[in-house]
């Protein structure tokens, strides 16, 4: 029998919402050992310490000094804003990183991030947990084998709950990089195609968005080389719950994946069918592509799979485009979308 690679010794950097998801996935994942964790709220680190049986430090740096507990992977959880140094610091001390989205907001320090895992053979993934969805990667999938045929158009439908609150949606960095950039990665990534259009239109109904300035209900609207269209429907609010799907409609059929409930049960009264709501929010919503994607987080460090699900090109055009969607919306025209960034470092992109 072939022996086991050895399990993957990691630190979990922020226990907040998405840290506690991460953080339960490592645990429970036989290819991963939690060394240690950072996170600055002292009675939040010691009860995950406590949970992992592990060494919790204040920072990133106080976790990589310490050569008596080692680790080869590091999860960042944080903020947006502190993800480009911690990436950084993590790569030079030749540590793979998973980083929850986005990289960076700049497609320049995207690209010296990912060019500085590649010159130190380091794994960089960066958390679009969609992709992992086993629903929506069956879409991909038919797609893909031609089961509807030529693709004409991609919808997308991502409605939030619960609404965040206004001091969230302050520093939030805007509805397009917030929300609409997972769409904008899958509406890619399921037509295979770079669009080279965007349209976006949005208002603000929630009292103080508009004053961020942000808008909370939103579509963006994209077209494709191929003539392919796409659209993006975003909104803040979602009263039935935690709201995702996708249809694709193509030459011989429509493909449809639905939103996720509790249970299938269907009540039928004189009165008309009740079902279980929506799933809450994302994290009872991606249970199994949160999983999914940390698997295989481990199987690129192990070094089982040499090619990740999201890569360098797919981070940095979809940063372009999110760049293109978010100036369509402050301008109120249709923006061309140009990847003359990508061309310089990698010649063509694909058409």
């Amino acid at each position: 029998m072939e022996a086991k690679a050895p399990r993957v010794d990691v630190v979990v950097v922020g226990l907040g919402r998405i840290g506690a998801v991460h953080f339960d996935n490592v645990s429970r994942n036989r290819k991963f050992r939690i060394r240690a964790v950072v996170e600055p709220v002292e009675a939040r680190r010691l009860d995950y310490m406590d949970r992992a049986q592990c060494l919790g430090y204040l920072t990133l740096s106080e976790a990589l000094a310490d050569k008596t507990n080692p680790v080869n992977g590091v999860l960042i959880c944080t903020p947006t804003g502190s993800h480009p140094e911690l990436i950084k610091e993590s790569l030079l001390a030749g540590k793979h990183v998973f980083c929850e989205k986005p990289i960076a907001y700049d497609t320049k320090i995207v690209d010296e991030l990912y060019l500085l895992a590649k010159e130190k053979n380091l794994v960089l993934l960066c958390g679009f947990q969609r992709r992992y969805d086993n629903s929506f990667a069956k879409v991909k999938q038919l797609i893909d084998e031609g089961r509807i045929g030529t693709l004409h158009k991609i919808r997308m439908i991502s409605r939030d709950n619960p609404c965040p609150p206004l001091a969230y949606l302050q520093i939030s960095g805007g509805i397009i990089f917030d929300c609409a950039s997972h769409d904008c990665d899958e509406v890619r990534w399921y037509t295979g195609e770079d669009p080279n259009m965007v349209y976006s239109v949005g208002s603000a109904f929630l009292p103080g968005v508009g004053d961020i300035p942000d808008v909370d209900t939103l579509e963006i609207m994209f077209k494709f080389p191929s003539g392919r269209l796409g659209s993006v429907d975003i909104s803040r609010i979602s009263t039935s719950g935690y709201d995702q799907r996708v249809e694709a409609h193509g030459q011989k059929g429509t493909l449809y994946a639905e939103n996720e409930r509790d249970t299938t049960t269907v009540l039928a009264t004189a009165d008309g069918f009740t079902v279980d709501p929506n799933k809450y929010s994302f994290p009872t919503r991606y249970v199994q592509a949160y999983s999914t994607e940390l698997e295989h987080f481990a199987d690129l460090c192990q070094g089982f799979v040499k090619v990740p699900r999201l890569t360098h090109e797919d981070v940095h055009k979809n940063c372009v485009i999110l760049h293109a969607a978010n100036e369509s919306l402050k301008s109120g025209q249709p923006v061309k979308i140009e990847y003359t960034e990508w061309n310089k470092l990698h010649g063509k992109d694909r058409k």
